[in-house]
């Protein structure tokens, strides 16, 4: 086995209780099968027809997050059908996807098709290909790449150099057209009614309804937050309020500033160091997870849900299965509103976090690949085809219709019994997450409802919409690749024992177990350390990209 730097502490430990064992491996058998696409016949140099050459027909090994899907699943047959291959996933909770992908290249036993989440397997752990071989063997998801980089302002050649090691494309995405916009915040608008209050726009406004929110409940908690699968997440309404963010790097006047750097963060902590004291936030809220959250909300425990798509309807009629949905049939007479992001300052914008249209990542492909191009051509079309082949991508999205969707109005509709994660697996839809080459607009957009393209356009695209960049601050990370010092030292790798002690700091000092002093000593000793470095390394590295 060819020995790899480990990249995750523990890694070692790990290896050795053996938690590699059953896991998919990167060197998957192919079959002599012919492909259901394979030509029956072919002419020779005298046009005389003869049996052409079988196509194989691989076994893809994919690696993603959230839905591992029963191997005989329905549905899974039925795209491997039509793919002419057998695709089989792996998948693994979002927080467990880096990890469980470091052992992997640790073993040396790479999956065929997965995101490099990491620069250092993105160099060393990727099969290499041309803009030709793209173009060639992913040509649905290459054109519409094309068109949606220019919408995301970044030319061709830009977006290729950010997929590229050595001069080599090492990944590819189409990026998300979607994703470019905000998410956005839902409020009980119920409550405001029953409280006689507005919509609150400034955090005083927000304070008043809390507070009215305690005093009505006082064994229930107006906001939580995802402090155990998500803590970057983690109350970013109010963080953006104060025009910062839990980890980006942002631009401000012509620099790039780290959110926890700026002076901004420690007020936002403050604030919210005093709203927990209050009985505003759940207590519980650092070991909450997704479903918590939802479950909390569902029951009526909780005012605010952050983090919701724009497509989402929160008025009847609801998507069946929604938590929103499941919301009002607990609670007959809730009524959810869109809410703006609060404001702190008149001069100071909210620093919505979203996400730039494309990065350095996207789909990847398997090291070993390199040594066998017929099975990386056939793993290329695999991507093209789940991500950008309107059919393919339907059954992948929705499953088959009559048995897990139905067409209303023109638009697929989940059917209610199977709309849920444990539906998914059973019948075997709903399972690229990660390691897919970007959404392609022109395919998604079909099935977009009335609702979600209103939502956007009134809410984000419009320039009075209270999410638009004329209202608020889309800050995305800019920084979207290693940080390096002038002497080619990663300072991602020398920073990563602060940048994980820093969750624990936010927590901390949030439910009163450090204090805003604490705060201060713990920046300074990361600025110190690494953090100064990492700014300056931003700076000279990605700022010319946003000027």
């Amino acid at each position: 086995m060819k020995k790899r730097r480990l990249l995750s502490s523990g890694l070692a430990l790990c290896l050795t209780a053996g938690l590699l064992a059953g896991c998919s491996g990167g060197n998957g058998s192919s079959t002599s099968s012919p492909s259901p696409t394979a030509s029956a016949t072919a002419s020779n140099a005298g046009g005389k027809q003869e049996p052409a050459a079988e196509a194989k027909s691989y076994t893809i090994k994919l690696f993603t997050t959230r839905i591992q899907p029963d191997p005989g699943a329905p549905i899974l047959k039925a795209i491997n059908e039509k793919l002419g291959h057998t695709v089989e996933v792996t998948a693994v909770p979002d927080a467990n996807y880096t990890e469980k992908l470091n052992l992997y290249y640790a073993s040396n036993d790479m999956p065929d098709i997965f995101q490099a989440a990491t620069e250092e397997i993105r160099k060393n752990g990727t099969a290499k290909f041309t803009e030709e071989e793209l173009k060639t063997h992913m040509p649905l998801s290459y054109a519409a790449g094309l068109e949606q980089f220019e919408e995301y302002g970044v030319t061709k050649e830009a977006a290729m150099k950010r997929f590229s090691v050595d001069g080599q494309l090492a990944s590819f995405t189409m990026g998300s057209k979607e994703l470019i916009y905000p998410y956005g915040l839902v409020i009980r608008q119920d409550m405001l009614d029953d409280f006689g209050l507005e919509m609150p726009k400034t955090l005083e406004d927000w304070e008043v309804f809390l507070k009215a929110f305690k005093a009505k409940y006082p064994d229930k908690y107006p906001l939580t937050s995802r402090g155990k699968d998500s803590i970057t997440q983690s109350f970013y309404p109010f963080l953006s309020a104060f025009g910062t963010t839990y980890g980006n790097w942002q631009l401000k006047d012509g620099k790039l500033v780290y959110g926890p750097f700026m002076p901004e963060m420690r007020d936002a902590l403050a604030l919210l160091a005093d709203w927990y004291k209050a009985g505003y936030i759940n207590p519980e809220w650092i070991t909450m997870d997704n479903a918590a959250v939802n479950n909390d909300w569902i029951n009526g425990n909780s005012a605010l849900m952050q983090w919701v798509n724009l497509g989402n309807a929160i008025s009847a009629p609801f998507s069946p299965g929604s938590i929103f949905e499941s919301l009002s049939l607990g609670n007959p007479n809730a009524k959810m509103a869109w809410a703006p992001f609060p404001v702190w300052k008149p001069e100071v914008l909210p620093a919505v976090p979203t996400y730039e249209g494309i990065t350095n990542y996207g789909v990847s492909f398997g090291k070993h690949l390199e040594q066998d191009r017929e099975k990386l051509y056939a793993a290329m079309k695999v991507a093209d085809q789940l991500a950008s082949n309107k059919d393919t991508w339907m059954m992948l999205t929705y499953g088959i219709e009559g048995q897990t969707y139905d067409m209303v109005d023109g638009l697929p509709v989940i059917r209610k019994e199977v709309n849920s994660n444990e539906g998914r697996v059973k019948e075997g839809f709903g399972w690229y997450f990660l390691a897919i080459p970007g959404r392609n607009w022109a395919v998604n957009e079909t099935t977009k409802t009335q609702v979600y393209k209103e939502q956007f356009g009134k809410y984000a695209q419009n320039d009075d919409g209270m999410y638009s960049r004329k209202n608020t601050d889309w800050a995305f990370n800019h920084v979207n690749g290693v940080l390096t010092s002038p002497s080619g030292e990663n300072l991602d790798v020398k920073g990563k024992a602060k940048s994980e002690e820093w969750g624990t700091i936010f927590a901390s000092v949030i439910i009163g177990n450090k204090s805003l002093e604490d705060f201060d000593t713990f920046i300074a000793a990361w600025k110190k350390e690494v953090g100064d470095e990492m700014t300056e390394a931003a700076n000279r590295l990605y700022l010319e990209q946003w000027l």
